[in-house]
């Protein structure tokens, strides 16, 4: 019992100093004035909304940069803050390195539809159904266009979105969503001359789980440009318009 004691309190005591080293040692030196700031931004290859030196044009358009200053009155909380009220910015985390420089690590926001609605309005939406504003990036996603209000887009557009992005092949087929005055809603797919009726955007995940069978059974046996428009529209029921040409 005794020796189980002293190697539990050995095991504790090199813990302590460890942690104790790791602090000492990661302590930038008194009076130490940042030299730098290194930046990364997460998800850079999937989309560039907002990239190294436009983190850094903020820091400095609101302040914050911390080249220059003594690093012992660098507040990275601040920093952090800042670059999270940035409507491309999901996520800030700062640290001081014992060299003098502050590294950021940048979270985007990733967009998954880009809203041109005929009111005049174009901006991107997220996952979570916020607008981020048009981008002098381009971003490969699906337009949304027609009769949009920014609640018609949280509501519906979101869940549809989020459907075509996360399936491989719907994320290669639409190009576009297109909202009719009614509320109703077509898909245009980039290969086939035909449209993709829904009707009222409810149950996009079932109603898209038969258009990619009929796909598959259907349209790979008679030829995809053999239709005009094909309709999900009523329950267990595909209809099909033929082409004229």
């Amino acid at each position: 019992m005794i020796k189980k004691l002293a190697i539990i309190l050995l095991l504790l005591g090199l813990l302590c100093y460890f942690m104790a080293a790791v602090t000492v040692l990661n302590k930038p030196e008194e009076g130490l004035v940042c030299s730098g700031v290194e930046v990364v931004v997460e998800d850079s290859l999937q989309t560039g909304f907002i990239r190294k030196k436009e983190v850094l044009q903020l820091l400095k358009k609101r302040k914050c940069d911390p080249t220059g200053q003594k690093v012992d009155s660098v507040m990275l909380s601040v920093i952090e803050g800042t670059l999270r009220k940035s409507p491309y910015i999901e996520e800030a985390t700062s640290y001081k390195t014992p060299g003098g420089k502050v590294c950021i690590r940048v979270r985007q926001r990733l967009p998954i539809l880009h809203v041109m609605a005929s009111g005049g309005q174009d901006y991107y939406l997220d996952k979570t159904g916020r607008q981020m504003p048009e981008s002098s990036y381009f971003a490969n996603l699906p337009v949304a266009t027609g009769c949009i209000t920014p609640e018609y887009a949280r509501k519906n557009l979101v869940k549809l979105g989020r459907l075509i992005q996360d399936d491989p092949f719907w994320n290669n087929q639409i190009q576009q969503i297109h909202v009719l005055e009614n509320g109703e809603v077509e898909l245009i797919p980039r290969v086939g001359e035909h449209t993709i009726f829904l009707g009222r955007p409810t149950e996009v995940e079932r109603k898209l789980g038969r258009m990619k069978d009929f796909y598959t059974e259907g349209l790979n046996k008679v030829g995809w440009n053999k239709y005009s428009q094909i309709s999900l529209k009523y329950d267990n029921q595909i209809i099909c318009k033929k082409n004229k040409k």
